[in-house]
């Protein structure tokens, strides 16, 4: 049976909120299906008359109002405008606390968050809201552990991201804890991201901050930087980059960057090592290496001046569930037990070999 999501909408919304995810599920019953509907995707409101409008001028119209019948989700998605923040609803509040109660997930995009502490789903959890609505967030709802750093965060069973593209990651990661890793990223590889956002992903990041630059030379460099930082990069080969002299380039990155250039590049390599951390099982050395630090131990000095943790600890604590699993897995398998496996496959092979082969194929 298909995976029942539903997606809430309390309009007006952002249409990306909406749409974004939508299409996410859309395209894994397009790739992943294999003959059949991995997701049933319906769009319910809070409107009678089903009309969901765009704060962009889009309308779109759902499936039904959320309280007409439709059994039981295995995962619902709310999504809302910013005008919804303040709103009391004490039927739609219900709804909701029943949802969490016996729906598998239950999610927020951006503002959404607002609804879901309203209703007392998040109290005493961790959460996330758009960056701008983070402190009226943490003002009105104080026992909600509120980050405003995170494109999405998970406390059991109860999401929250964003919003506007995070939504896209938030479907993206439960793609990914259905079907896997590769799966999720087939779909966004379909959809063509530049970049597929972990949970713990900064809401704006150092790359995102660096593009709104004035000089094209720079926003090339910076981009070369990000592609190459394995490389030993000083001031003297940035400098040769944009035929610049060091002495000038030091003065003119610091001018549009708003930081050095050793600083901005340490900003990069954490923002890389992080990413390794969190979607593979590479280890420690081999991460520290491809981003460009020179051993380990400088990697653990820049993440406790950046982030307060060890690169170990935010393994740890941010990792994917799917990767997480696969390195259990491997774990257990063990060089022992696959050595056994092994020599039983090969005694096998070695005793059925003369029945199944073809006398020619024996003098091959």
């Amino acid at each position: 049976m298909p995976k029942r999501v539903v997606l809430l909408v309390v309009p007006p919304v952002d249409e990306l909120d909406l749409v974004g995810p939508v299409e996410v599920f859309g395209t894994a019953n397009r790739l992943l299906g294999g003959g059949r509907t991995p997701y049933a995707v319906e769009v319910v409101t809070t409107t009678r008359n089903r009309r969901v409008n765009g704060q962009n001028g889009l309308s779109l119209l759902a499936h039904r109002h959320y309280q007409d019948g439709g059994g039981h989700p295995d995962s619902v998605l709310l999504v809302c405008g910013v005008g919804a923040r303040t709103m009391r609803d004490r039927a739609l509040f219900g709804w909701l606390t029943r949802v969490a109660a016996t729906a598998r997930r239950l999610g927020s995009v951006c503002v959404g968050g607002f609804l879901l502490a309203e209703a007392g789903i998040l109290e005493g959890r961790s959460a996330t809201v758009h960056w701008r609505y983070a402190r009226e967030f943490a003002d009105r709802y104080p026992r909600v552990a509120v980050d405003p750093r995170p494109t999405w965060v998970q406390d059991g069973n109860i999401y929250t991201s964003a919003g506007i593209s995070a939504g896209i990651d938030l479907a993206l990661a439960w793609v990914e804890e259905d079907f896997g890793t590769a799966a999720a990223f087939k779909v966004a590889r379909e959809l063509v991201l530049f970049l597929r956002r972990p949970a713990g992903q900064d809401q704006v990041s150092a790359s995102l901050e660096a593009q709104a630059l004035h000089t094209k030379s720079m926003h090339e460099l910076q981009v070369w930087m990000t592609e190459h930082l394995g490389r030993r990069l000083s001031v003297d080969a940035l400098a040769d980059r944009v035929a610049m002299s060091a002495r000038n380039f030091a003065r003119v990155f610091t001018q549009e960057f708003g930081t050095t250039p050793g600083r901005y590049l340490l900003q990069l390599r954490v923002e890389a090592a992080r990413r390794l951390l969190e979607q593979t099982d590479k280890g420690l050395t081999h991460v520290a290496i491809a981003c460009g630090f020179q051993s380990v131990d400088v990697m653990r000095r820049a993440f406790l001046r950046a982030l307060g943790t060890t690169p170990l600890r935010y393994r740890r604590h941010f990792q994917t569930p799917a990767v997480r699993s696969r390195m259990r897995s491997a774990v257990l398998r063990g060089p022992l037990v696959a050595a056994r496996r092994e020599i039983a496959m090969a005694a096998r092979v070695a005793t059925t070999s003369n029945r199944w082969l073809k006398p020619s194929a024996l003098h091959v």
